[in-house]
Order: structure tokens, then sequence, then C-alpha cells
């Protein structure tokens, strides 16, 4: 396994390293990057196997050397020479495993390395395929609207904003009356309802790819914030006797960091615009 490990690591080491011998399109960097993020997890949930396989084994030996002391207290030479012997087995397992452990950690260093190269190279792309269609020779015609036309367009658009909220409030009230017996309250009815409002007057004031992706980063970081509201709760009120739900937690966690990721992205996409 290690060996494989290793040959795998060599790869990944030449794929940021090596400069390619030509220009990548998008649709090849997007592949490679949906392949590097695919082994980047399945290396992190490598680690995190091994980290709890190396606890397991720590405690293993610690048992072991406890009894081992008690049968040399208790003068049982030949039951502490076996402790011994199976501890000093364990050790070795534990020092394996500590290996494993560092060389799952450098291969996923050089796999996020990687996806940062191939990012770059993909963002680097779409900016050059924007300014050749910003440099387009064809020209355009700009026709002016008559003032007749300037009012239609504002009537329209009024309308198509008053539509929207009207729709909203219809499909929520639609829904409340459908689920009688549930009771929700007033309170919470107007809150979604305000939600639903501020959404799509958020939306409809995202009138360039910036402020879209401002937009984008704010609702992400309230999901991000309610995340981590929710894995503090999770660890701090937990009673001695309660088992926490570790599927869940680790699920929370992933999310969280997926979140983070895509909000780095967009700080990454973001930066060459503001400079």
């Amino acid at each position: 396994m290690i060996l494989k490990i290793g040959n795998f690591r060599h790869q990944i080491v030449t794929l940021c390293c090596a400069s390619p011998p030509c220009k990548l399109n998008n649709d090849q960097l997007r592949d490679q990057l949906d392949h590097l993020n695919k082994e980047a997890n399945s290396t992190r949930k490598k680690a995190q196997s091994s980290r709890l396989r190396l606890m397991r084994l720590s405690e293993a030996a610690e048992k072991l050397r406890r009894q081992a002391a008690v049968s040399v207290r208790n003068r049982n030479e030949n039951d502490a020479r076996e402790l011994l012997f199976q501890k000093k087995k364990v050790m070795q397992a534990i020092e394996k495993s500590k290996d494993r452990v560092e060389l799952l950690d450098e291969l996923a260093a050089k796999l996020y390395e990687a996806i940062s190269l191939k990012e770059t190279q993909l963002i680097g792309n779409i900016a050059e395929d924007l300014e050749t269609d910003s440099n387009d020779p064809t020209p355009v015609r700009i026709v002016s609207p008559n003032d007749e036309d300037e009012k239609d367009v504002v009537v329209k658009e009024d309308e198509l904003s008053n539509l929207e909220c009207d729709e909203v409030q219809q499909k929520l009230q639609v829904a409340v009356h459908s689920q009688g017996d549930l009771h929700m309250p007033n309170e919470l009815i107007n809150g979604q309802v305000s939600d639903e409002i501020n959404l799509l007057q958020g939306l409809k004031d995202t009138s360039s790819f910036e402020s879209f992706l401002e937009h984008l980063d704010l609702q992400l970081s309230r999901i991000e914030a309610e995340l981590v509201t929710y894995l503090n709760f999770s660890t701090l009120h937990l009673g001695d006797k309660e088992k926490p739900d570790i599927s869940k937690v680790q699920k929370s966690l992933e999310i969280l960091h997926y979140i983070r990721q895509v909000r780095a992205r967009i700080a990454r996409i973001k930066g060459p615009t503001e400079t």
C-alpha cells in the first residue's frame, strides 16, 4: 500500500511542478479539477481512518503496559513477558501508522497544491476569453428608445417586480392553508415572506457579475455562521452519558469545509478585478 501511495504521490508532484506541453482548454481543466478533488477527498478520508487506527493502537499499547505492570507485581513473569512482547508488536504497528498518516498528509498537500494550480489556470483562461469577447471588432448598433418605450419598460419592470412578490405571497399562503394542522405561528409566516421578498430583491439588485458574487458570498457567510453555531452546540451541550452522532457532525464539518472552499474561490475571483 505504501508503494502504491508513493507512486501516486510522484504523479501528483509531476502534475504540480511540470509545465504543460500545450495549453489546456477549459473542459480539460474542469475534468482534471474533478479528478483531483475526488482524489483529495479520498486521501483525506484515508488520513482520518489512519488517525483513528493510530489512536486505537496507542490505547491498546497503554492497556498492555498496565497489564504487564500488574503481572510483575503479582510475580507472574511469564504473563508479563508475553504482554510486553504483544506491546512491542503494537508499537511497531504504531510506527507504521504514523508513517502512513504523514505520507497521506503530504499527499493531500500536493493534491491541494495541484487543485490551486489548475484553478488559477482555469480562471486565467476565462479571463482571456472575456477579454477576447470585449475586443470583438463586430460592429454594434445602438438604437436610442423614445420616451414612450422608456415609460413602457419602466412600467413593465414595476409590474414584474410586483407580480413576483404577489406570487411568492400567494404560494406561501396556499402552503399555510393546506397544512392547517401544523398551526404555524404568524411571526414565522411573516418571516418567511420577508425572507423570500428580500431574496428576490437581492437578486434583482445584482446588476453585475461582481455584485452577484458579493450577494452569493453574503448568503454563504450566513450559512457558515449557522453551521459553526450548530457544531459548537453539538460539542458543548451533550451530556456525559450521551454519545454524539458522529455521522451528523462529520457531515456538517464536510459541508462547512466545502462552503469555505467556495468562499475562498469567490475571493480569488474577485481579487484581480478589485486591483
